[in-house]
């Protein structure tokens, strides 16, 4: 199948091109700081003067502010520029030098999409009804000369009204193209601002528009996942309406409570609980809010595509976008303005509850956590019974050990013991393995006392969710049998990548990547933790792909040129950016093979299985490289000596 084909049947049969660079005429604001400006209206006097109220009746010399902005009067000076050019100077030079200078950028791109079969429109910064129907939108990220948060917000708001107008209609897919060196940061602001995920977002500088297949390439990679991007597109959109549905649905049914009801609520049953009435309907709230999302089918039928997505991931797009222990800590755990939210209860501690030495204090050799700061409790005692007056005399506590994650440390897997991500004040994150062998007891005085606000040893630094809480309970409580939990998320880790191959007469030599280009990705790390994959960045794909077709295998040394040879596929090379770098040993703490999945052959049936690949790379963390890989450097692959980013 060509490539035309494979676009088309994908869905991208439209698009249109945006940039200012197609208007034809300059706009107020590119002109408002003109200095051409002052000698236009101080030497259009007399007879000149004349010259200019034959294209503009109203022209007078004396109005020179308001001249400058009005747009009329710009437009009949540009249609009449070659008659007044002595007059004008310099006022449309900087304008004409940018659409020259951006010519030969907005033809690649038209060249690009002729190519492969698009029929495209093109437009300036009036492009939203032509946007409405668009599949492919290819944009500038700055709609106008001065290149400033002017322009970029032009682009943001008239794109965001292109897309809330297309209805019903699948989202199209975006390549955001610009000049300026820092697209690849600029690029991930612009795609949260408009609300996009990355599977239908790419970005390119202009000046990589004219080299050979690179905006193809986008195109192709936007085209194999679309399908699947609507689907997720869809589903989060279908949610948040929904949601904000179940909002008034649910705030109708709350509604029907007045004060009658809160006070039958107290008397009844909140003076016997000894719990604040506030505390009790925020809980209240929440489970009705809850039910009416769950109320709405089109959300299930929204989430029921996502099972069928493809098993061939979309390439990671900008790496420090993407941070899945966010997502993992809200799962986990309450949101600590709610925890901090006074419910009444007799106990300063409530279950789910985790204890950690105070933030700031010395941790007492003799003290509640016997001079350790990486000791944690979790509260295992029913939630009741730390409510009521007449509740617990002692409640119960279980040790856990804060554990760094690191890749170079044993116990990175997640267990029935383990909660893989907890946040410590400062933004630092471990995880805790729980020690159900280690039992506490406190009385409320205790508890009171350890909590104190100044002369207390340790702090609630967090709280579980009910669900998790329970499922951490019943660990130990074998007799009762277990109680399901979500799955974590993988976790994954960003870093930074420096290359090299080893050398036919010995050591090694760094492979060269363009200036301005920073070799990116994420360590994915599944649940038991004895492998991870390693997943490149694709914005430095097309260099990164370069860099290894250049690569003069006669340099390499002799044992290790049948892994080369791999890498000069480039469809091996695109499974570094989507299934990425497989079966490295975890921990980390030496350099370990890696490898591509065998292409007749799938991900292994469990997560505790390693992947058969064909080996390609040796992966290490050292800053000593030649040292780190020691015996390995003889049969070492394309050697990728990566550091990772602090994760908190």
């Amino acid at each position: 199948m060509s490539d035309e084909q494979h676009v088309r049947e994908l869905g991208i049969s439209s698009a249109i091109i945006v940039d200012d660079g197609y208007d034809e005429i300059p706009q107020v604001i590119e002109l408002r700081d003109e200095g051409a400006w002052d000698s236009l209206f101080d030497d259009a006097q007399g007879a000149d003067a004349q010259r200019i109220e034959a294209i503009f009746p109203n022209y007078d010399p004396e109005n020179r502010e308001e001249l400058r902005t009005n747009q009329d009067f710009i437009d009949a000076l540009w249609q009449a520029r070659e008659s007044i050019g002595d007059l004008l100077g310099g006022l449309f030079d900087d304008y004409e030098h940018k659409i020259s200078d951006n010519r030969p950028f907005l033809k690649a791109a038209e060249t690009t999409l002729t190519e492969l079969g698009i029929p495209f429109k093109t437009c300036g910064r009036n492009f939203v009804d032509a946007a409405v129907d668009a599949d492919l939108i290819v944009i500038d990220l700055f709609l106008g000369i001065e290149q400033g948060a002017e322009d970029r917000e032009l682009t943001v708001t008239r794109l965001k009204d292109a897309i809330k107008r297309r209805g019903d209609r699948p989202l199209p897919s975006i390549i955001l193209m610009s000049q300026v060196p820092t697209i690849d940061d600029l690029a991930k602001g612009f795609r949260e601002d408009v609300k996009l995920h990355a599977s239908s977002f790419r970005h390119i500088r202009k000046n990589n528009l004219q080299k050979p297949g690179r905006m193809k390439g986008l195109i192709l990679t936007l085209a194999t996942h679309r399908s699947d991007s609507q689907a997720l597109a869809t589903f989060v959109e279908t949610w948040e309406t929904k949601a904000t549905e179940a909002v008034h649905a649910a705030a109708e049914t709350l509604r029907k409570i007045d004060i009658d009801d809160l006070q039958h609520i107290r008397s009844m049953l909140l003076r016997f609980e000894g719990l604040n009435t506030s505390s009790y309907m925020l809980d209240v709230f929440d489970r009705v809010l809850q039910y009416e999302i769950e109320s709405h089918s089109s959300v299930l039928d929204a989430a029921i595509t996502l099972d069928e997505m493809a098993d061939d991931p979309a390439p990671l797009m900008i790496s420090n976008d993407r941070d899945t222990y966010v997502v993992l800590e809200k799962t986990l755990f309450v949101n600590p303005n709610r925890r901090s939210h006074a419910t009444g209860a007799e106990w300063p501690i409530a279950f789910g509850d985790i204890l950690a030495p105070k933030p700031g204090s010395p941790v007492k050799p003799s003290g509640f956590f016997a001079g350790r700061s990486d000791h944690v409790f979790f509260v295992a005692s029913p939630a009741c019974d730390l409510i009521r007056k007449c509740g617990l005399t002692t409640a119960l506590l279980v040790g856990g050990a804060l554990k760094a994650i690191d890749m170079t440390k044993h116990d990175l897997g997640v267990t029935a013991k383990t909660t893989p991500i907890l946040v410590i004040e400062g933004g630092r994150r471990f995880q805790v393995d729980w020690d159900f062998g280690d039992l506490r007891t406190v009385n409320l005085d205790q508890a009171r006392q350890l909590l104190h606000p100044t002369c207390g040893d340790i702090a609630i630094v967090a709280r579980l969710r009910e669900g998790a809480a329970l499922n951490l309970r019943q660990q130990f409580l074998s007799n009762l049998g277990r109680v399901g939990d979500l799955a974590p998320l993988p976790r994954s880790l960003k870093f930074q990548a420096s290359l090299y191959f080893p050398l036919q007469q010995g050591g090694i030599q760094s492979i060269d990547i363009p200036d301005g280009t920073t070799i990116t990705g994420n360590v994915l790390i599944p649940r038991k933790a004895n492998f991870a994959t390693a997943i490149f960045d694709c914005n430095c794909e097309d260099d990164l792909t370069a860099a290894l077709l250049n690569l003069d295998l006669t340099e390499v040394a002799s044992n290790s040129r049948d892994m080369f040879k791999v890498l000069k596929e480039q469809t091996r090379i695109r499974q570094m950016f989507r299934s990425g770098l497989q079966g490295i040993n975890l921990p980390l703490n030496s350099a370990s093979n890696a490898g591509l999945l065998k292409l007749d052959k799938g991900l292994p049936a469990t997560d505790n299985a390693k992947p058969t690949t064909d080996r390609v790379a040796t992966i290490v963390m050292g800053e000593k490289i030649e040292a780190e890989l020691d015996n390995k450097l003889k049969t070492a692959g394309l050697i990728i000596h990566i550091q990772i980013n602090d994760v908190g």
